[in-house]
């Protein structure tokens, strides 16, 4: 690959995976300012270790240098902290991974075929010197725990009883939103769960679907709006829901899809925070008879359904691998102040399977409808 790549300086995903590359990888692709949505390297013969330049790399969302021949360290991955998925197995790296939160995360399956690369823990290093105490800590606190079992029993009943009196009526309501509470925000925003609570009142609601309603939730401390998507239940179908979205949704990045700040869960609850997007939806637009005026101008209803398509094209061709949504329809597809349009809620969406042998997955979307992305 010519050096003279790193002159696209306007270039935001690079993908050259499976083909027959060899040599070192450019360092003067890690300059290119513009590359932010992924760049794929997978499935070469590149050799040599990962270009100390990759560290400029600040706002890139994906990398997969997957199936090369690479070597050395992966230190210079430590700054990229807009990653949102990475994948450098079966090549020759060694060392430590770098000590960041996203790399303590990372999936083995993103990491495997590098057998000198230190996973978990090197033998003989801090990490065993630590494993040692964290197992004396364990054994005092069973000593503890077994010397005040007594009290703690008499504890729990003290508890019990004072729940039951205290706190009967509003119980339900209150473990909805009580810590502890797991909090990922994936931009660099401060909102807090507590700032979230009390906007999720039935005067904020501004959508509902399947599976739960979407709040529009002022945050004091930043300053901002966003969407909160609070899910109804803890029925299975709703946890796979959240669960598709949090999967999906960190690693596509496009102007006509909408932006997943973070996402919050507790033991009851489970609360998604988006772009806020003040026009609501397209569906909305059309029949809701308020605000449809603008819809009427055949310019506007050109540039939403053209931001449709981009979108739909980006997660089809453009996202590694390729996402099918598999529930559109104008609920669905939110406008922006000038009527952009994005697309919204991933609960059914899925990781196209490449295999043409795979059975299709079963259908899924709305009742009566059935997106032509499923057949995809």
């Amino acid at each position: 690959m010519p050096p003279e790549i790193g002159s696209c300086s306007r270039l935001q995903l690079l993908d050259v995976g499976g083909n027959s590359l060899s040599g070192h990888i450019p360092g003067s692709i890690g300059q290119i300012p513009g590359l932010e949505i992924a760049l794929n390297l997978s499935c070469n013969s590149f050799s040599g270790s990962m270009p100390a330049e990759f560290a400029g790399l600040v706002r890139l969302g994906v990398l997969d240098v997957s199936h090369n021949q690479l070597s050395g360290d992966l230190q210079a991955l430590s700054a990229l902290q807009n990653l949102v998925a990475l994948n450098v197995s079966f090549n020759g790296f060694s060392g430590r991974l770098p000590e960041t939160a996203f790399f303590a995360k990372l999936p083995t399956s993103d990491v495997e075929g590098n057998q000198a690369l230190c996973l978990s823990r090197c033998s003989g290093g801090a990490g065993d010197r630590e494993l040692e105490a964290r197992r004396a800590a364990r054994v005092a606190m069973a000593v503890l725990l077994t010397a005040l079992v007594v009290l703690l029993v008499a504890a729990v009943l003290v508890l019990f009883g004072w729940r039951r009196r205290g706190e009967r009526a509003s119980e339900d309501k209150d473990s909805e939103m009580s810590p502890p509470w797991d909090v990922t925000l994936y931009q660099k925003l401060d909102i807090g769960v507590a700032d979230v609570a009390r906007s999720l009142t039935p005067a904020n609601v501004i959508g509902h679907g399947w599976s739960g309603a979407v709040y529009r939730a002022n945050i004091p401390s930043s300053g901002v709006t966003v969407a909160v998507k609070k899910f109804q239940s803890c029925d299975e179908a709703s946890v796979e829901a959240f669960a598709c979205e949090i999967s999906v949704l960190p690693r596509v990045r496009h102007r006509n899809i909408v932006r997943l700040l973070g996402w919050a869960s507790n033991r009851r609850t489970r609360l998604l925070f988006y772009d806020y997007l003040p026009n609501g939806t397209l569906g909305g637009l059309l029949h809701g008879g308020a605000t449809g005026a603008a819809v009427v101008e055949w310019e506007v209803r050109l540039a939403i359904a053209v931001g449709v398509a981009e979108g739909l094209a980006y997660l089809h061709h453009d996202c590694v691998p390729g996402i099918i949504h598999r529930d559109i329809k104008a609920d669905n597809i939110l406008l922006g102040d000038r009527y952009e349009a994005c697309l919204a809620d991933f609960g059914l969406a899925r990781v196209a399977d490449d295999d043409a042998n795979s059975s299709p997955p079963p259908f899924a979307g709305s009742y009566g409808y059935i997106a032509p992305s499923t057949g995809a």
